[in-house]
C-alpha cells in the first residue's frame, strides 16, 4: 500500500551565558545541541541529495533519516569591547580633542561561530532499465537513487583528503539480478566537514553634536582565512565521486563610514 503520510522530529537544548564586564567589555556564547529527523525534505532542501521525493513510494520507512537542516552543535561567541582610551575611558580621559579624535572612541566586536557540518545523501544514476518513474526533476517528484553501503563510506579520520572524502569500495550499485533498483544507504547518512570561522570588526566613532556622528568601520570575514571545505561529490556514478572540489569563502576585508543625524 503507498504512503504519502510525512514524519518530522525536532529536538534541541540550548544554553546560553551572557556578562557584561566593567571598562567597556561585553561577552555573550550560545550553545545549542540539537536532532531532527523526517523522512523527506522541502521543495528547496536539496543542495547535497536530498531530494523531496523518497527513493521507493512504495517503503516511506526507507527515508526515515536526519534532515538536510540537522546541525547537532552550534556554537557561538560574540564579544563587544570599547578600548579604554579617550574621554570618559580610563587612558587619555583629559587628551585634546585632537589626541582623542586620533585615539579615542575605538571599539573591538568579533563573532565565532563553530558549527557542525551539513548531512550528504548518496545518490546514483540508474541506468534506464532501471528508472521507474518518468519524472525527473525534483521538485516534481523524481526519486532519489541511493546505491547499497557495505560499510562506512567515509573515509576514516587522518586519511581523508579532498581527493579522497568517500571511500568508493564501501559501496555498491544494485545489479540487474537485485530486486529492485533502490539501495539500503539512507538518507543523510554522510556528515562534512564542520565550520570554523571567526568574523570581527573595528569601529570608530566621530562626535561633532548630539545629533551628528560618523562612523569609520572595518570589517573582517573568516579573519583567520580558515578553509572550510564544502561537502564531496555524492554521485557515485561520477568520476570525481567523493572529491571536494569547492570552499567556503577566504579571509574577505572591507571598510565603510556611516554618518548617522
Amino acid at each position: 500500500m503507498l504512503s504519502t503520510g510525512g514524519f518530522s522530529s525536532y529536538h534541541s537544548l540550548q544554553v546560553r551565558a551572557e556578562h557584561r564586564f566593567s571598562r567597556g567589555w561585553q561577552l555573550l556564547n550560545s550553545f545549542t545541541w540539537s536532532k531532527a529527523m523526517d523522512n523527506g525534505a522541502g521543495s528547496l532542501e536539496n543542495p547535497f541529495g536530498n531530494f523531496p521525493a523518497p527513493q521507493d513510494f512504495y517503503n516511506r520507512r526507507a527515508d526515515k533519516g536526519r534532515s538536510t537542516y540537522d546541525q547537532p552543535f552550534t556554537n557561538i561567541t560574540s564579544f563587544v569591547w570599547d578600548l579604554p582610551f579617550g574621554k570618559s575611558r580610563k587612558y587619555l580621559s583629559t587628551a585634546s580633542a585632537i589626541t582623542d579624535a586620533f585615539f579615542g572612541g575605538w571599539q573591538v566586536s568579533g563573532i565565532n561561530n563553530m558549527l557542525s557540518g551539513p548531512t550528504v545523501t548518496l545518490i546514483y544514476s540508474p541506468a534506464a532499465a532501471f528508472v521507474v518513474s518518468g519524472i525527473t526533476a525534483d521538485f516534481r517528484g523524481a526519486n532519489n537513487y541511493r546505491p547499497n553501503v557495505l560499510g562506512d563510506p567515509k573515509v576514516p579520520d587522518g586519511q581523508r583528503t579532498v581527493s579522497n572524502y568517500l571511500d568508493r569500495t564501501r559501496l555498491a550499485l544494485p545489479t540487474a539480478s537485485s530486486p529492485s533498483p533502490f539501495g539500503n544507504a539512507g538518507r543523510n547518512i554522510v556528515r562534512a566537514d564542520s565550520l570554523y570561522q571567526f568574523d570581527c570588526s573595528l569601529a570608530k566613532h566621530f562626535i561633532f553634536t548630539e545629533r551628528v556622528r560618523l562612523q569609520l568601520r572595518g570589517e573582517a570575514f573568516n579573519l583567520l582565512n580558515k578553509t572550510n571545505l564544502r561537502p564531496p561529490d555524492r554521485n557515485f556514478n561520477n568520476a570525481s565521486f567523493g572529491t571536494v572540489s569547492a570552499a567556503n569563502d577566504a579571509r574577505q576585508l572591507q571598510i565603510g563610514l556611516k554618518l548617522c543625524f
